[in-house]
């Protein structure tokens, strides 16, 4: 049946797609004391659904793909954050999005390195059929000097003015190494902060990241203000420090997000797979984070 549908979404394009019905699963609100964020700037990373999806672009696999869509759309979900377009060109993703509704304002798209330089033109005209504003590679490499930092940081400069010309906005993404790598007084992420300009790369700080490493996300908001555009919203168990569902473990997003105020554009809720953990349950991890982030309870 999913993959009749997908066939259909693929070949008709966007002329006849139906929208999604209104949310059938998605939380009432009934015992909520107050609202927290919009869900218009609330997103998911679907890398959270990476093994259930699989790494393939045959029919099955985009058969799983659009089921995900599906049912994050019934749970209140209005935008993704894609990291592979699973075989579909960006038209065919883009109608799949149409049919339940949803919208890609940012992407994960490798933007590679100075020395191997993707084709950012290609990338571009994507983002442009996809209706991507903030795209940018989902992690950067770990280099080992700060020179290599550098000129890394002026290349993504190079690619974030190259996209704004053409209406778009490079983020770069970050992971633990961003902090731990330290030269002199500044670290790695720093580096990436001092050489480029604000109006050619903004920055989606990963919570979980940036916390596993030691840093406080409060200061860092503080210290680079609305360079800091997106969150990747993920939690950490405190056992373990294992990256935890939205809500269940022990970062602290009251205060980071107070301390953001409203300079943050997409608060994307994204939980790494367990490969191979059949405990995990991403679609678990996609419902709570959403209700966490649009309902407070008291």
């Amino acid at each position: 049946m999913l993959v009749a549908a997908v066939s259909s979404v693929l070949f008709v394009g966007l002329v006849g797609t139906a929208s999604a019905a209104p949310p059938s699963g998605a939380h009432d609100g009934s015992d909520c004391v107050g609202r927290t964020i919009p869900t218009s700037k609330i997103s998911i990373q679907l890398w959270t659904f990476a093994e259930y999806i699989g790494s393939g672009t045959d029919a099955d696999t985009q058969a799983r793909l659009e089921e995900v869509l599906r049912r994050l759309a019934a749970m209140g979900y209005r935008n993704v954050e894609p990291f592979s377009l699973s075989g579909l060109t960006a038209e065919q993703f883009r109608a799949l999005l149409d049919q339940y509704g949803l919208e890609a304002p940012a992407r994960h798209v490798d933007v590679r390195t100075p020395t191997d330089p993707a084709d950012i033109g290609q990338v571009l005209e994507e983002n442009r059929v996809l209706g991507v504003e903030y795209f940018g590679s989902g992690a950067t490499p770990n280099l080992a000097t700060e020179a290599e930092w550098i000129a890394y940081a002026r290349y993504l400069d190079a690619v974030g003015e190259q996209a704004r010309k053409a209406g778009q906005t490079l983020m770069v993404h970050n992971h633990d190494w961003e902090f731990t790598d330290v030269f002199g007084d500044r670290t790695a992420y720093d580096v990436l902060m001092a050489y480029t300009e604000r109006r050619n790369v903004v920055f989606q700080l990963d919570l979980y990241w940036a916390t596993f490493a030691g840093a406080d996300p409060v200061e860092l908001i503080e210290r680079y203000g609305n360079r800091i555009r997106l969150f990747h919203v993920k939690d950490m168990r405190a056992s373990d420090r294992r990256i935890e569902i939205v809500g269940e473990g022990i970062i602290d997003f009251p205060a980071i997000f107070a301390a953001a105020g409203g300079g943050i554009r997409y608060y994307v809720v994204e939980h790494d797979p367990r490969f191979g953990d059949p405990t995990f349950d991403p679609f678990e991890a996609a419902e709570v984070g959403f209700e966490y982030l649009t309902c407070r309870r008291d």
